[in-house]
């Protein structure tokens, strides 16, 4: 082995220093320019998220509606409804007013209560 002086280890050591500090300033540089690039579809996978709950949100709003429907019109023509299906009714009328129902629904079911037909 040949010998190795104070000023090649120095100059070794600089180089090893400047990489590392390179290389560290490139995967920081790296990251903030990932980020910026994802951060729009962050937001709009976020915003796409809210549209969906929304949506599926409104789909069992509006089966809920039809199922009520059918529950209104057969106990006001006189069809029979079991107990259990009376329950089934209050608790689908229950998720309908949260979901923000309150139209004709709620009139024709006030109604039925006052008439004692459920």
């Amino acid at each position: 082995m040949e010998n190795i002086s104070l000023g090649q280890i120095a100059a070794i050591i600089t180089f090893l220093g400047v990489f590392i500090s390179g290389i560290t300033a490139l995967i920081t540089f790296s990251k903030s320019f990932i980020k910026k690039i994802l951060k729009p579809l962050e937001v709009k996978i976020e915003h796409m998220e809210n549209i969906s709950k929304d949506g599926r949100d409104n789909i069992e709003l509006e089966l809920i509606k039809i199922i009520l429907v059918n529950f209104i019109n057969d106990t006001e023509q006189g069809v029979y409804k079991t107990d259990i299906q009376k329950k089934n009714a209050y608790e689908l009328y229950d998720r309908y007013k949260t979901l923000g129902g309150n139209s004709y629904i709620h009139d024709c079911w006030e109604k039925l209560i006052k008439e004692g037909k459920i």
